[in-house]
């Protein structure tokens, strides 16, 4: 049989008690296949075998490519945000500078962070000189393959005007941080929550700087 691809965490039991339960192993494929592909996602539909023998079969994958999102922040201390209209609620949504990883990312030593410049200059004509890694995280690691990259970016220039992909229509919008934290809690306003992670890592990562400036 295959094995599945599998990350151990058992290197994260400092932070509870008692023990982790060894019996949670991961599943076995016996077959895999690719049932769909285009430009913008694969799906692969696998048949797996689970520890104690319980056949799965088929489990789709969505193998997207790896993920960024970027909160830009201002001299002034605003964050800048996107607008724009999402197909999949139908509904034009407030979100973060977003977009995935591409082949030619991968020519410098980050493709990540190199996703990150190139998408923050075409999405809204800004450069920024400083970039921060706030986090890494899976957007669905239940049927997603991929990860996701935020990113702080710091002292800000306007390089130019943005580079819309065909079809891609932004609007570009300045908010102080805590406000929108206070609109995302009170239900006021929704976005992707891979979006709101990144936000709260962000104002987390801000107050820490502030407060070792301080000392």
């Amino acid at each position: 049989m295959l094995s599945a691809g599998f990350r151990s965490d058992t290197h994260l039991t400092h932070i509870w008690d008692g023990p982790m339960n060894d019996e949670l192993k991961p599943w076995s494929v016996t077959a895999s296949r690719i049932t769909y592909e285009d430009r913008w996602i694969r799906v692969r539909s696998d048949d797996c075998v689970t520890a104690d023998g319980t056949v799965v079969a088929p489990f789709h994958v969505l193998d997207y490519p790896d993920w960024i999102n970027v909160i830009p922040v201002m001299p002034d201390g605003r964050v800048l945000l996107t607008r724009e209209y999402r197909h999949g609620r139908g509904e034009i949504v407030l979100g973060l500078v977003a977009g995935s990883l591409e082949p030619g990312d991968s020519k410098t030593g980050d493709a990540a962070m190199a996703a990150a410049q190139r998408e923050l200059r075409e999405e809204t004509g800004y450069e920024a000189t400083t970039f921060i890694k706030l986090l890494t995280s899976y957007p669905n690691a239940a049927s997603q393959s991929n990860m996701v990259t935020s990113w702080l970016a710091l002292g800000l220039n306007r390089a130019g005007e943005p580079s819309f992909d065909p079809g891609e229509k932004v609007e570009l919008l300045f908010a102080d941080l805590a406000a929108i934290l206070g609109e995302l809690q009170s239900g006021a306003v929704i976005m992707q929550s891979m979006h709101v992670a990144a936000l709260y890592a962000a104002e987390s990562r801000l107050r820490t700087q502030a407060s070792e400036g301080l000392k």
